[in-house]
C-alpha cells in the first residue's frame, strides 16, 4: 500500500516540493534584503547624527537619535519574519523623516530624492509579497509624488527652520543622490538575480520528465543543439516490450512505477550517457562509441539487466524486456533524421522477436 501511495501521489508531491523550494528561496531573498537594508538605513541615520551634531542642530539630533533606536527594534521584526510590517513601518518612517528634514533643513538638501528611490522599493516589496497586489505600489507612488510636489511648493513659499551652512547642504544633497541611485540599482540587481534563478529553475523543469526525473524530448533538443562534437555519438531508442499489457494487467500506477524503475536501471548500467524519456514507454540514450567498451556491449548490458530484473510492485512481480534500435551519427544529420533512423531499427527488432539490440 505504501508503494502505491508513493507512486500515485508523486506528481502532487513534486509540485508541492517545487512550491516549497520557491517559497524558501523567496523568503531567503526577503530576509537577506531586509537585513541588509536595515543595516544600511541604520548606518545612514548614524551618519546623519554625526553631521547634525557637528552642525549643532538640536531638534534633528533628538529626532535622529529616536529613529536610530527604532531601527534597532526593526531587527526584531525581521527576526520574527514580519516582513510586510517592517516594509510598511520603514516606508512611513522615511515619509515622516523626509518631510520633517526638508522643512527643517530645506528642499535643496535632497531628502526628497528618497521618494523616487522608494517607488522602486515599493514594487520590489509587492513582487515578493504573497498577494502581489500592485495597487498598493501605485498608492505608494501617488503619495510619494504628492509629498514631492508639496515639499517643492513649500520650499518656494517658506524658509527652512534652520539656515544651514553651504557645506552641509551640499554634503547632504550628494549623500542623498548617491544613496538614491544605490537603492534603485541594488534593488533592481536583487530582483534580476532572483528572477534569473527562477527562470533557470523553470527552464530545467520544462526539460525534465516529471515522472522519471530524466530529460524529456525538449531536453534532447537542447542537448543536440549544445553538443558541439556529435561524431562518434550513437543514438539508441528503446521501448518496453508489450507495455500496454503491463498497464492492462497491473494498472497504470504500476505502469508508472515500471517507467520510473527503467529510468533508474538505465542510469545505473550506462554511465556518462545522455538519457531521456522520449514519450510514453519510449526512451533515448545518446552515448559514445569507444574501442574499449563499444556502444553495442553497453546497450546489451542494459538490455540483459532489464530482462533479469524482477520489478516488485505491491504484492505483484513484474518481468519485462526492452528492444533497442541504435544508429551512429553521420555528419550533417538532423535530430529528426537521427531519431527516425533509430526508430526504424527499433521496429526492426520489434518485428523480429523483440528483446534484442539492432544496430
Amino acid at each position: 500500500m505504501t508503494e502505491k501511495l508513493t507512486v500515485s501521489v508523486i506528481k502532487k508531491r513534486r509540485k508541492t516540493m517545487a512550491k516549497t523550494n520557491e517559497a524558501a528561496e523567496r523568503y531567503k531573498t526577503i530576509n537577506r534584503t531586509s537585513n541588509a537594508a536595515n543595516i544600511a538605513y541604520l548606518i545612514l541615520h548614524l551618519l546623519y547624527l554625526v553631521l547634525f551634531i557637528i552642525a549643532k542642530l538640536d531638534i534633528m539630533i533628538y529626532v535622529t537619535s529616536a529613529v536610530i533606536a527604532v531601527y534597532l527594534l526593526f531587527f526584531l521584526l525581521i527576526k520574527y519574519k514580519k516582513y510586510y510590517l517592517y516594509a510598511l513601518m520603514v516606508g512611513n518612517e522615511f515619509f515622516a523623516f523626509i518631510i520633517l528634514s526638508s522643512l527643517m533643513l530645506g528642499f535643496s538638501t535632497g531628502f526628497h530624492l528618497f521618494l523616487i528611490a522608494f517607488c522602486v522599493v515599493s514594487f520590489f516589496t509587492t513582487y515578493f509579497s504573497k498577494k502581489k497586489e500592485v495597487r498598493g505600489s501605485y498608492v505608494w507612488v501617488f503619495l510619494s509624488l504628492l509629498i514631492y510636489i508639496s515639499l517643492f511648493i513649500l520650499s518656494e513659499l517658506i524658509n527652512p527652520y534652520y539656515a544651514i551652512e553651504k557645506w552641509l547642504e551640499m554634503t547632504l544633497f550628494i549623500i542623498h543622490l548617491i544613496i538614491a541611485f544605490a537603492i534603485i540599482s541594488s534593488f533592481l540587481a536583487i530582483f534580476i538575480k532572483y528572477a534569473s534563478s527562477l527562470e533557470n529553475r523553470i527552464m530545467v523543469d520544462s526539460r525534465t520528465d516529471e515522472l522519471t526525473q530524466i530529460a524529456n524530448r525538449y531536453g534532447l533538443s537542447d542537448y543536440f543543439e549544445q553538443e558541439k562534437n556529435k561524431n562518434g555519438k550513437v543514438l539508441a531508442m528503446f521501448d518496453i516490450d508489450d507495455f500496454k499489457g503491463i498497464n492492462d494487467t497491473y494498472g497504470h500506477i504500476a505502469g508508472d512505477y515500471v517507467l520510473k524503475r527503467i529510468a533508474e536501471i538505465v542510469k545505473a548500467t550506462i554511465e556518462d550517457a545522455f538519457i531521456c524519456r522520449y514519450g510514453g514507454e519510449e526512451f533515448i540514450i545518446v552515448l559514445d562509441d569507444n574501442k574499449t567498451n563499444s556502444f553495442y556491449e553497453r546497450l546489451e548490458a542494459f538490455r540483459k539487466s532489464v530482462s533479469k530484473e524482477t520489478i516488485e510492485f505491491e504484492d505483484m512481480k513484474i518481468n519485462l524486456t526492452v528492444t533497442i534500435g541504435a544508429v551512429k551519427y553521420v555528419d550533417g544529420m538532423s535530430l529528426q533524421k537521427w531519431t527516425d533512423l533509430a526508430d526504424e531499427k527499433l521496429y526492426e527488432g520489434k518485428n523480429s522477436g523483440k528483446n534484442k539490440t539492432v544496430i
